[in-house]
């Protein structure tokens, strides 16, 4: 046991977990990103793809402890200053097949709402090819200093970082889902967020090429969905003050970063923090974490 995960055990047993999740007021959004029958080797290094009897035991848990609402009503109470103490909202960022065959099933018959935000260009006929940071050579390479390169000079394109012609499909764990499987979970009542075109780092774009992210992956999700998203979720994270009033110009009822930092405020509706759950995360760092006790970014 690492002595985090002895920490926050720590926590929960002094009952101080407890305590501050009845004084957390402004309730938690919790992002994951694919769930997974079982991990796999290369997933385990960014911490994305969680195996399902984890995610399992951790909505269990969440369902006797929170208020799990849907996001829209989880927007409105932060938009107009309302306590959200004890609620939760569950979303997943970049549609993976997983979340379909796996989470939403489970949630689906425990009654609990879920979003997904969807790449939308990821859905087509290169799914297959799957996502950049899932790539084998990527993993390889990855260093804290390349995942900034990343994102900044090469502007979190899957083109300019995974090399040319590497062309060999994405295992079936990590896939994006298909259109017909995400209308099928629409229909049963799985609410639809954008996520983006591509995935890029919104910052480091022009004017002109936002609106391809921003504008026109919303119309391809209504193509073939028939629904059109209220809500958006920056990639990566990572957004500023001229994204922020892209998407709100764009018609976005509201958006989402991930951890909280100096920039971010409790009503606004368009940079709302979310608390992202890694894939190996322990049960009391879990409880800990949604109760707000979590290192926060200060940047």
């Amino acid at each position: 046991m690492s002595l985090a995960a002895l920490g926050y055990g720590v926590l929960r047993y002094a009952g101080l977990t407890s305590l501050a999740r009845r004084l957390q007021y402004r309730g938690v959004v919790l992002c994951y990103h694919n769930v997974v029958s079982q991990l796999e080797s290369p997933a385990a290094a960014l911490g994305l793809h969680m195996p399902v009897a984890r995610f399992e035991r951790q909505v269990r848990w969440l369902a006797k402890h929170f208020s799990i609402i849907r996001l829209d009503e989880f927007v409105d109470g932060a938009s107009h200053g309302r306590s959200l103490r004890g609620v939760a909202a569950i979303t997943f960022d970049d549609g993976y097949a997983g979340v379909f065959e796996h989470a939403w099933p489970l949630l689906s018959d425990l009654g609990i709402p879920a979003t997904v935000f969807l790449v939308a260009e990821a859905h087509g006929d290169a799914r297959k090819q799957g996502f950049w940071w899932d790539d084998a050579d990527v993993l390889r390479e990855y260093t804290p200093a390349n995942e900034q390169r990343w994102l900044t000079t090469l502007k979190g394109d899957r083109a300019a970082i995974v090399a040319p012609g590497a062309g060999r499909l994405a295992p079936a764990w990590c896939r994006p889902a298909t259109w017909g499987t995400i209308v099928a979970a629409a229909i049963a009542g799985l609410d639809i967020g954008a996520h983006s075109a591509t995935h890029r780092a919104l910052p480091t774009l022009a004017d002109d090429e936002l609106d391809r992210e921003l504008v026109a992956s919303r119309d391809l999700i209504r193509q073939h969905t028939g629904i059109v998203p209220a809500t958006f979720a920056y990639p990566y994270g990572v957004w500023d003050d001229r994204i922020r009033n892209a998407v709100r110009s764009a018609g976005y009822r509201a958006a989402f970063t991930l951890a909280a930092d100096r920039r971010t405020q409790p009503n606004d509706p368009w940079a709302l923090p979310r608390l992202s759950i890694p894939a190996g995360i322990s049960d009391s760092a879990f409880q800990a974490w949604t109760a707000g006790l979590t290192p926060r970014r200060r940047a």
